[in-house]
């Protein structure tokens, strides 16, 4: 007579059940494992973040230089004076508003020094941005809506050169007779400027 009997009835009875453990938490190659699949996907997800963050820069950029000149547009009206949009470095864009009242757009009066009103030395431009406008150029503003003949585009530079193909750019154009204001963005399909409206 056999005091232990053991069938596979048994065995398939243990081996259904949980076996009872006291693990607690996670085991060395389990956290190894997440942390490689982290580091697969970081790689893959930080270009296109910084790419997005210089893409909104770009943007960021154009919608203030828009703004800036809309403002300055609609306040030279208001005080009856002149603006001036200053551009004092490649990547630096000023401006002041004087109450001044001035009849030409091809350069500042002597008066209109004398009588400014507000100004704006904070850079418009995050200064991340290139924009091509020439140190030193004014785009002067009248109350009776002329302004001076004036366009700039907003660009990121790699090496010193302008990258169209793999980020935006922007494109801001002053009619002098008007003005008015285009507004284009870089089609990469087509290589060319797209009106904005």
């Amino acid at each position: 007579m056999c005091i232990f009997s053991f069938t596979i009835a048994d065995a398939l009875r243990l081996l259904s059940q949980p076996a009872e453990s006291n693990q607690k938490g996670f085991t060395l190659l389990e956290l190894l494992t997440v942390v490689g699949i982290l580091l697969v996907v970081s790689t893959f997800v930080t270009p296109v973040i910084g790419k997005w963050r210089i893409e909104k820069n770009i943007e960021k950029d154009f919608y203030a230089l828009s703004g800036a000149i809309d403002y300055l547009k609609a306040k030279v009206r208001v005080v009856n004076g002149t603006a001036a949009l200053k551009c004092e470095a490649p990547n630096k864009l000023t401006y002041t508003i004087s109450d001044f009242i001035q009849t030409s757009t091809t350069a500042l009066d002597s008066g209109y020094v004398a009588a400014i009103m507000e100004s704006k030395d904070v850079n418009i431009l995050s200064g991340n941005i290139f924009s091509n406008c020439v140190d030193g150029t004014n785009v002067i503003f009248l109350a009776n809506g002329k302004a001076s003949s004036w366009s700039s585009e907003l660009t990121y530079q790699v090496s010193g050169v302008s990258d169209k193909v793999n980020y935006s750019a922007f494109k801001v154009t002053v009619n002098s007779a008007t003005a008015f204001v285009q507004k284009y963005k870089w089609s990469k399909s087509s290589e060319s400027w797209i009106e904005l409206r």
